[in-house]
């Protein structure tokens, strides 16, 4: 009864909200939604910062993207997530359960929802991790077929999760995704491979079929070293080729500076 009140009261709110800049609502500690008109579909979308990104880098970074790819692709539910406050996400500050709850009742409230886009960057993926056990792990929440195969998720040169570091995939809750693309950067000018390629190659063999690896050639970077690629996977010619530059990289987007889409490109042949 509790799901369906809410249902009634999401599906009578949404109107409300929308924006052509996007309104941004915050619905618990770390993440904020918004609604887009949109008749291409009905999705969902959710971006997840690296660590020690702002939410309002993050809501920079979701906007740039929904006008550069996400309309085409049918993306009318929006969430931005913070990045962790410690790189292993040790801290816990950000209220994944809120966001699990808030996405399996539009996929409810709606009925026609065909994804549900994750794309998180670098530590980010141990808050994903997190998200994707409360729907689909032991205790999950989302583990009805109604739910099930309707995540895509994007691992954006992040970490794989271990004992010692950030949480990570299981077996029983990569069996209920659609898919795993494990997205790594490549300059092929200068040969250099992003911070976590590695990470991303093992990531990609670990789950068979349900797993990908996405190599991005972002030739033209500028980048001088693997830290900077590392934020390739969110601009495609980051500001510090030395290294990085987090609020710029997520904020300042224009015609040299580009949101980095090719990832999504994917999704094209689905």
């Amino acid at each position: 009864m509790r799901t369906i009140i809410f249902a009634i009261l999401f599906v009578t709110f949404i109107p409300n909200l929308y924006s052509q800049n996007f309104t941004w609502i915050k619905i618990g500690n770390g993440i904020q939604y918004s609604y887009v008109e949109n008749k291409k579909g009905n999705n969902i979308f959710i971006a997840i910062g690296g660590w020690q990104a702002r939410q309002e880098w993050v809501n920079s970074w979701s906007l740039e993207l929904y006008k550069s790819k996400l309309y085409e692709l049918g993306v009318k539910h929006i969430f931005s997530v913070k990045g962790p406050d410690e790189v292993c996400n040790r801290n816990k500050e950000i209220n994944i359960k809120t966001l699990a709850d808030y996405v399996k009742n539009i996929i409810y409230a709606t009925y026609y929802i065909d994804r549900v886009i994750v794309a998180a960057h670098s530590s980010g993926s141990f808050v994903a991790n997190e998200l994707l056990d409360i729907l689909y792990g032991e205790k999950g929440i989302a583990k009805d077929s109604f739910y099930v195969n309707k995540v895509y998720y994007f691992n954006l040169d992040g970490g794989i999760g271990s004992e010692d570091c950030g949480m990570a995939l299981s077996d029983s809750v990569v069996k209920y995704l659609a898919k795993v693309y494990a997205v790594a950067v490549y300059d092929s000018v200068t040969e250099m491979y992003s911070s976590n390629y590695e990470v991303m190659k093992k990531l990609s063999e670990m789950y068979r079929e349900k797993s990908e690896l996405v190599l991005l050639d972002v030739s033209g970077s500028g980048c001088t070293d693997k830290w900077c690629l590392h934020d390739a996977a969110v601009i495609r010619k980051p500001y510090n080729p030395s290294k990085y530059d987090l609020e710029k990289d997520y904020t300042l987007f224009n015609d040299e500076h580009k949101v980095q889409t090719d990832y999504l490109d994917v999704l094209k042949r689905k």
